[in-house]
C-alpha cells in the first residue's frame, strides 16, 4: 500500500473540501459576533498549535469613559486588563483618539517620570481602563481543518463586550450562525451538483485483474473500461455486468473493451464457482460519456431540497430504526473525522477521474448538513446545548449560573472528545473505505 499518495489525498482532500466547511461554520460565528459587538480574541485559521500570528485587527480601550482605538498592529502591555490605571498617549483621527502609546500606572501613579517628561504635544489621557478589546488576532495554525473562533466570556458576562454579556437574541444568533450557514451551503453545494450535470448512464472500469482467473487468461487488464457484453450495451454498471458474468458459468462470453483510445473485443470464459459464474475481476462503476443530464437552476433546487430533506428526516429516525433493527449498528456507526476524510478522498477521487463535479460537490453537501445538523443537537459544549441555555433562561426568566454553565460545557467537551478518540481510533482500524481504494 502506497501510504505517501494516500497521504497525499487525505491531506489535499482536508484542505479543499473539507477545510472550506469548517472555515464557513467558523466565519458565520465571526461575523455575527463582530456585529453583536462581541470582542473576538483570536480567528485562526486552520486547528492549533499556532504556527504564527498573521496580523491583528483594530481594537479598542475605554479609560474612565473616554473611548481610545487601537490601531491595526498595535501590540497592548503584556497583561493589560479591566481595572488597571494607564497614562495613554493619543492622537486625534476621524473616530476621536487614537492610541499612539500606553503606559501602565501603579495604582496611586497618576503618571510615569516618563510622562511627565514631554510636552503637552499630544492628547494624554490617565485613568482607569474600564475596557479593553486589544483586537482580534488572525492567526496561521499547524493542522489545515478549516478555523476557530475565540470569542471573550462565551458564558461570562461581567465584560460587557463577552459573548455572555449579550442580549439573549445576539446570542441565539452568534451560536446558530455556524450551523445555520453549513445547512444553507449543503443546499449550496448540491444544487451546484445537479446544475453541473448528473450521471444517468454507466460502464464498469476494471480496477485490479486476479492472476491466474478466466479474466487474466482472456487478457484483460486493469484500467479497461466495458462497454458491452454478448452485444447488450452496458449502460446500469456494476449490477448488470455482476449478473452477466453470473448466469453464464464456463459459457463464453464477448466483451466489448475500450482501453486507451482502442476499442477491443475479448472473448472471456468465466469459471464455475458453486452455481455462479466467476471471472476474476475487481470493477468499479464510470459514467458513460452519453449519460449526463444538466438540471435547470428552479430544477436542481427543488430536487436538493427533496433529497437534503429525506435526508435530515432519515438522520432524526435513525434512533428509531436502531432499535426496531431496521438498520444494522454496523450501517449507523458514528464517523469521526478520519471517516468523513476517506469517504471525501474517495469521491474527490471520482470527481477528478470522472473529470465531473458532481461526486465532490454531493459529498461536501451531505457532510455540511451533517456538521450543522450534528452542531444543532442539544448537547453540552455543541453550539445546540449554548443555545438551550440561553432558551431555558428564557423559559425560566433568569439566568444560570455562568460557572455552573461552563462546568457543564467543559464536562460535555470532555466526553465528546473521549468518544471521537475512540471513533477515530475505530475508523483507522476499521475504516469505512478500505485504504487500498485511496491510492
Amino acid at each position: 500500500m502506497d501510504w505517501v499518495t494516500i497521504a497525499f489525498w487525505l491531506i489535499g482532500t482536508v484542505i479543499v473540501m473539507l477545510g472550506p466547511i469548517l472555515l464557513i461554520h467558523e466565519l458565520a460565528h465571526f461575523i455575527l459576533a463582530k456585529m453583536a459587538g462581541v470582542s473576538v480574541e483570536e480567528f485562526g485559521f486552520g486547528f492549533p498549535p499556532r504556527l504564527i500570528g498573521l496580523w491583528r485587527g483594530e481594537g479598542r480601550l475605554r479609560v474612565d469613559g473616554t473611548r481610545v482605538t487601537v490601531p491595526r498592529g498595535f501590540k497592548l502591555p503584556a497583561g493589560l486588563e479591566r481595572g488597571d490605571r494607564v497614562a495613554a498617549i493619543t492622537r486625534t483621527g476621524d473616530e476621536g483618539h487614537v492610541l499612539q502609546r500606553v503606559t501602565l500606572l501603579a495604582a496611586d501613579e497618576s503618571e510615569t517620570k516618563q510622562e511627565r517628561g514631554q510636552v503637552d504635544e499630544a492628547p494624554r489621557i490617565t485613568g482607569t481602563v474600564t475596557e479593553v478589546d486589544p483586537g482580534t488576532l488572525y492567526s496561521l495554525n499547524l493542522l489545515p481543518m478549516g478555523a476557530f473562533v475565540k470569542m471573550t466570556g462565551e458564558e461570562d458576562p461581567s465584560d460587557p463586550r463577552s459573548l455572555g454579556a449579550q442580549s439573549k437574541r445576539w446570542r441565539l444568533a452568534v451560536m446558530a450562525a455556524g450551523p445555520v450557514i453549513n445547512l444553507l451551503a449543503a443546499l449550496l453545494l448540491l444544487v451546484g451538483a445537479y446544475a453541473s450535470g448528473l450521471p444517468t448512464e454507466w460502464r464498469v472500469k476494471i480496477t485490479d485483474v486476479a492472476p491466474g482467473t478466466a479474466a487474466a487468461r482472456a487478457g484483460l487488464q486493469a484500467d479497461d473500461l466495458i462497454l458491452a457484453a454478448d452485444g447488450e450495451r452496458i449502460s446500469e454498471g456494476l449490477d448488470e455486468l455482476h449478473q452477466i458474468i453470473r448466469a453464464a458459468p464456463e459459457e463464453t462470453i464477448e466483451l466489448e473493451v475500450k482501453r486507451g483510445r482502442q476499442e477491443l473485443s475479448i472473448l472471456a470464459t468465466p469459471e464455475r464457482r458453486g452455481e455462479d459464474g466467476f471471472l476474476g475481476i475487481m470493477m468499479a462503476p464510470w459514467p458513460a460519456d452519453t449519460g449526463l443530464e444538466r438540471y435547470s437552476i428552479a430544477e436542481a433546487v427543488r430536487e436538493s431540497g427533496r433529497d437534503l430533506g429525506s435526508i435530515a428526516r432519515m438522520t432524526l429516525q435513525l434512533p428509531v430504526m436502531l432499535l426496531r433493527g431496521e438498520v444494522s449498528s454496523q450501517e449507523a456507526r458514528p464517523t469521526s473525522v478520519v471517516g468523513i476524510t476517506q469517504i471525501m478522498t474517495f469521491s474527490l477521487q471520482q470527481s477528478v477521474e470522472w473529470r465531473l463535479p458532481f461526486p465532490a460537490l454531493q459529498t461536501m453537501s451531505l457532510i455540511s448538513l451533517a456538521l450543522g445538523l450534528t452542531n444543532l443537537l442539544p448537547l453540552p459544549a455543541l453550539d445546540g446545548g449554548r443555545i438551550l441555555f440561553v432558551i431555558l433562561e428564557a423559559i425560566r426568566g433568569r439566568r444560570i449560573s455562568p460557572e455552573r454553565e461552563a462546568v457543564v460545557h467543559f464536562i460535555g467537551m470532555m466526553i465528546l472528545v473521549a468518544l471521537m478518540l475512540l471513533v477515530m481510533l475505530q475508523d483507522f482500524l476499521d475504516p469505512i473505505i478500505p485504504w487500498s481504494l485511496l491510492q
